[in-house]
């Protein structure tokens, strides 16, 4: 299974989150021992980076790249099939931003069967399986 890991996930992991860090963990591990495959994109690398950016803190992007490194997963880049497609999904979901529209038409193009985030608003999009990892936690 093809999994797609927005940057909130991120975020809570290398930033050692205390209500989501564990889980995102977890998420990865168990994906990892069933031999999922995970993917993200160059929008998440912009995204995560400008805090710590603001924040001089060097450190937590170097965590980002190698914990993407160790764990392969690839930083996918933005074509015009997958500008396409999210041109679409902005027009079919009024709500969507670009980035968000973005990252799923880079899961989609892909064959992602999952869209792990914690934004609730992604919730409505119907075609792709969207994980929120605040629901999980309450037990959805």
């Amino acid at each position: 299974m093809k999994l797609f890991i927005d940057t909130s996930p991120f975020i809570y992991l290398i930033e050692s989150n205390p209500h989501f860090a564990d889980q995102v963990s977890e998420l990865i591990l168990d994906g990892t021992s069933k031999n999922n495959e995970f993917v993200t994109s160059v929008v998440t690398l912009m995204e995560f980076g400008v805090m710590p950016e603001r924040m001089n803190r060097q450190d937590l992007i170097m965590k980002f790249t190698r914990l993407l490194e160790d764990l392969q997963i690839p930083l996918v880049e933005i074509n015009k099939s997958i500008a396409q497609r999210a041109s679409k999904l902005r027009a079919n979901y009024g709500f969507l931003k670009p980035m968000n529209a973005i990252q799923l038409a880079i899961a989609l193009e892909l064959g992602c069967s999952q869209f792990i985030t914690n934004d609730r608003s992604l919730s409505k999009v119907s075609e792709i399986e969207i994980i929120l990892l605040d629901r999980i936690l309450d037990g959805e």
